[in-house]
C-alpha cells in the first residue's frame, strides 16, 4: 500500500511540473521568433556530427533559441536530416538519397560517426519544448511529409520551414497546409520584387524573411516589421566567422553586426560565440531584445488550425 501511494506521489509530482512547464512557455511561434535570437546552422557547421540530433542537443546546452536543419526525403516517403541530393561524400552509400528507402539509408554511416543520417521525426520527439527547429524543405517531394509530422506532433508553435527563393514551395506547402509556419529567403535579381510581393500576400504564418546583404536596407526591415513577421540572416554571409585566415582558426561569430542592422535571427556556424554576442546585444539595447514585431499581424489566409 505504501509502495502504490509512493508511486502515486511521484507521478503527480512529474505530471505537475509537466504541466507548469507547458503552462510556462505557452507562447505563439513568432514569439519565441522575436528579439534577438541564435540559429544554429546545421546545429554547428564545422563538427563532425553537424545536422544530427546530437549536435542539436550541444546547441541547446550552448545556449541557442533554434537549430537550422535540411530535409530530404527516402524513396518510402520519410524526411531525413540531410543536405545534400546525393548520399556521397557526407556517407558511405552512394546515389541519390530519394532512390535510398528509409531502412537503407539508416545502415548507412556518416563520415567520421557511427551512425546514420537522423529522421525528422527523432528530431522532433526531441526538440518538443526546448528548442525551435528551423527545418529547409530540399525538394517539393519532401514538403507534404514534413508537415504530416509538424501535423502529427502537434509542432506548429515550435516548427518553421524555409521554402528557398521561389514561390513553388511557398505555394505548394500553403496548398497543402494554411497554418504550418514559413520562412522565404528571396535573392538573386528579382529579390526585391520578390520581398515586396511577399509581404503583400499578407500570410501572418509566413513568419520570417531571410534577407541577404542587398536586401538588409533599414526600408525593407521596417516593413517586416511592420508585417509582424522577423527578419532572419546567415551570419556567414555578412562576415568572415573566424578571427584569423590560417590554422589553426579562431572561430568567432559574425552576429553582433546583424543584431545592429535590426536582424531578429542570426543563423550562424559558431553557435556559443553567438550566444555570448546575443547577450551582449539584449544587455546594451533591452528594449529591442524584447520586441518581437512592430506593427499588427496581417488577416491569415487560413488561421484554423487544423487537428494533429
Amino acid at each position: 500500500m505504501a509502495t502504490r501511494w509512493c508511486c502515486a506521489l511521484l507521478c503527480l509530482a512529474i505530471g505537475t511540473a509537466l504541466c507548469a512547464t507547458a503552462r510556462g512557455d505557452d507562447r505563439s511561434l513568432i514569439e519565441r521568433l522575436g528579439g534577438f535570437r541564435v540559429c544554429a546552422h546545421r546545429g554547428g557547421y564545422f563538427y563532425a556530427d553537424s545536422n544530427t540530433v546530437a549536435r542539436f542537443g550541444t546547441a541547446l546546452r550552448q545556449g541557442v533559441d533554434i537549430v537550422e536543419t535540411d530535409l530530404q526525403v527516402s524513396s518510402d516517403g520519410v524526411p531525413f536530416l540531410f543536405h545534400d541530393t546525393d548520399l556521397s561524400p557526407a556517407t558511405d552509400c552512394r546515389g541519390p538519397i530519394s532512390k535510398h528507402s528509409a531502412s537503407s539509408i539508416e545502415h548507412c554511416h556518416l563520415r567520421n560517426l557511427d551512425q546514420g543520417p537522423d529522421r525528422f521525426e527523432t528530431a522532433l520527439q526531441w526538440s518538443r519544448g526546448r528548442v525551435v527547429i528551423d527545418a529547409e524543405l530540399k525538394s517539393p517531394m519532401v514538403v507534404q511529409p514534413a508537415i504530416d509530422l509538424v501535423r502529427r506532433y502537434s509542432a506548429y508553435e515550435w516548427v518553421y520551414f524555409q521554402v528557398g527563393a521561389g514561390v513553388r514551395l511557398y505555394e505548394q506547402a500553403r496548398a497543402y497546409d494554411g497554418y504550418v509556419a514559413l520562412e522565404a529567403a528571396p535573392q538573386g535579381r528579382d529579390a526585391q520584387l520578390a520581398l515586396d510581393h511577399l509581404l503583400a500576400i499578407r500570410d501572418p504564418r509566413l513568419v520570417s524573411l531571410q534577407l541577404h546583404p542587398d536586401l538588409a536596407t533599414r526600408p525593407n526591415l521596417e516593413a517586416i516589421r511592420r508585417s509582424g513577421k522577423v527578419a532572419s540572416a546567415d551570419a556567414f554571409r555578412f562576415g568572415i566567422e573566424r578571427r584569423v585566415r590560417i590554422w589553426p582558426f579562431e572561430r568567432v561569430a559574425f552576429c553582433t553586426d546583424l543584431y545592429q542592422l535590426g536582424i531578429n535571427i542570426a543563423v550562424t556556424n559558431v553557435p556559443e560565440s553567438c550566444v555570448e554576442q546575443r547577450t551582449a546585444a539584449q544587455s546594451s539595447s533591452p528594449a529591442r531584445s524584447r520586441s518581437a514585431n512592430q506593427g499588427d499581424p496581417a488577416k491569415p489566409i487560413d488561421s484554423r488550425r487544423p487537428d494533429p
